[in-house]
């Protein structure tokens, strides 16, 4: 059965820093960010990977570089995979936010907040319906090969949402680690989870 995985980028500037800096503000991998991303593509040697797909976003652009060195195969710009649209929120802090309006990241699992989406926030839906619409159309074009896609945390989670009916506060609470992998199998253009945060053994025990 052919797989679809799904890649968070390696840890950036902002993980680090725990800034908001959404689509547009450019965030560089740390040089620990580089390292786990050579850990998985070696990881992903193992598997014969035929197309990758990439978010157009510094950070996910930098770990698509180091896996397509290593796994020796070119990647593909797809806008779908883009980090989520924070609007206003992009600069911010994620710790002053929540001590500012609350919990908003709960809210924007749970499509309940008016103030999001007044704050230019695009909604969890919205960043749901796109990935589908690339997740189907692998089904249908790239039925027969195993396909990479380094994206980031909310298109990650609205790609598991997509298989399973999670709760806002699941969501909410289920953290995908930088340059971890989420593994889609699909048979007969039905897509199956089959692993979240995968990576290094090394890790777990270290993050």
């Amino acid at each position: 059965m052919p797989l679809v995985i799904l890649m968070r980028h390696g840890q950036a500037e902002n993980n680090v820093n725990r800034i908001l800096v959404g689509r547009h503000i450019e965030s560089h991998l740390t040089d620990y960010g580089r390292q786990q991303v050579e850990d998985t593509a070696r990881y992903l040697q193992n598997v014969p990977i035929e197309k990758v797909y990439v978010s157009p976003v510094t950070r996910t652009v930098e770990t698509a570089k180091i896996v397509s060195k290593i796994l020796g195969i070119s990647y593909e710009i797809d806008e779908r995979l883009y980090e989520i649209e924070l609007g206003k929120l992009v600069g911010m802090n994620y710790d002053d936010i929540i001590d500012k309006y609350g919990n908003l990241f709960l809210k924007f699992y749970a499509g309940t907040d008016s103030m999001l989406s007044n704050y230019g926030v695009e909604s969890f839906t919205a960043v749901k319906r796109r990935i589908k619409d690339l997740m189907d159309e692998i089904k249908d074009t790239e039925h027969d090969k195993n396909v990479l896609m380094i994206t980031h945390l909310d298109p990650i989670k609205a790609a598991i949402s997509v298989l399973l009916d999670l709760k806002p506060e699941a969501l909410f609470h289920w953290h995908i680690r930088n340059a971890a992998l989420t593994i889609l199998k699909h048979e007969s253009k039905i897509y199956s989870l089959s692993g979240v945060n995968v990576m290094s053994m090394h890790r777990y025990l270290t993050e």
